[in-house]
């Protein structure tokens, strides 16, 4: 421990060491925030959106679909849910054979909206973590070969290659190294745990408007239905 201390107290004697630890320190930082945020952030999302998923698969009717989100917690089922009912209000009560897949369609390309914004939303700051495990081993790295740089101008200085003037500046060299993989893996690490997260949670977004849409177009049959079979008795009357 009285090493690495005396280690960071040499490193700070020099600007641009100084410098590219202040740089991965933001990133660390800014990198922990995000972390930190995202996973509990996400965790009380996906917890809603399991809580909203079972609720909704008692509904039979898509008439039942507005009351019941309504009364529903805020997630992004609930989001996708809201965006398609307010489009299906928009369109003509009135249903036939030759409207039937165009309805559909208009509610699909609702849902894919909806699908695509929340998933931009749960990918926010994620570049940021992409950007720092990329970054921030480069940044170590130029640490290291400025600390050699400095080691070999010392013993230029110093007309020797002596361990005793050669070590110090390569122990302040790997320092840099250290800060930008202790910065590197963390960031690493979350990012492609958030994105397989995510990519779960998108898939558990289309099965719902899969869902969601069946129970419209079951409402459209069903009318249509009842059309056919009023006019048949009509007739056999």
């Amino acid at each position: 421990m009285q090493v690495a201390i005396k280690i960071i107290k040499m490193s700070l004697g020099d600007p641009v060491t100084i410098a590219i630890l202040l740089v991965l320190a933001f990133f660390s930082l800014f990198a922990w925030g995000i972390i930190i945020i995202k996973y509990f952030s996400l965790k009380n999302k996906q917890k809603a959106n399991i809580s909203f998923y079972e609720a909704f698969e008692h509904i039979k009717h898509f008439g039942e679909v507005e009351k019941f989100s309504v009364k529903a917690p805020e997630c992004p089922l609930r989001n996708i849910t809201d965006a398609v009912i307010k489009e299906a209000m928009n369109l003509s009560p009135f249903v036939s054979v030759e409207t039937l897949q165009p309805r559909s369609e208009m509610l699909e390309d609702t849902m894919q909206r909806e699908v695509e914004a929340c998933r931009l939303e749960e990918d926010t700051k994620l570049s940021f973590l992409a950007m720092a495990s990329n970054v921030s081993p480069f940044f170590g790295l130029f640490g290291t070969v400025w600390g050699i740089m400095q080691s070999f101008y010392e013993i230029g200085t110093h007309g020797s290659a002596d361990l005793s003037v050669v070590a110090p500046g390569i122990a302040v060299a790997l320092i840099t190294t250290v800060a930008g993989l202790l910065t590197a893996i963390p960031s690493s690490i979350a990012f492609n745990y958030f994105v397989s997260r995510n990519n779960r949670q998108e898939i558990l977004y289309y099965n719902f408007s899969s869902h969601l849409l069946s129970l419209f177009k079951r409402g459209d049959l069903q009318a249509i239905e009842k059309v056919l079979t009023e006019r048949e008795t009509a007739g056999a009357q």
